[in-house]
């Protein structure tokens, strides 16, 4: 598990620095929500990892952006909480 962190901690901030960097002019397209929204759909409803992965995300979004610190985070976390809680209510495995 800590492994998968170091290795998400590393996409993500690469993955932040690229959006931030190059895709200015696309502002309508978000690499880090779509990967949060794919991560969060596709693993397992009793794993956490997409939860720990919106944290991530929205830390290094909320760092290379000019809005407020804990904005992306607090939207990302609620999306995957979302996600995770229609999964577990709707689609039984």
């Amino acid at each position: 598990m800590v492994k998968k962190i170091i290795i998400s901690l590393l996409f993500f901030y690469v993955l932040a620095l690229f959006q931030t960097s190059f895709l200015v002019h696309f502002s309508a397209l978000n690499l880090i929500l779509i990967l949060i929204f794919f991560l969060n759909l596709f693993e397992k409803s009793e794993e956490n990892f997409g939860l720990i992965s919106a944290l991530i995300g929205g830390f290094f979004l909320d760092v290379f952006s000019e809005r407020t610190i804990g904005f992306h985070v607090l939207i990302l976390f609620l999306l995957s909480l979302s996600i995770k809680l229609i999964l577990r209510r709707y689609i039984r495995f």
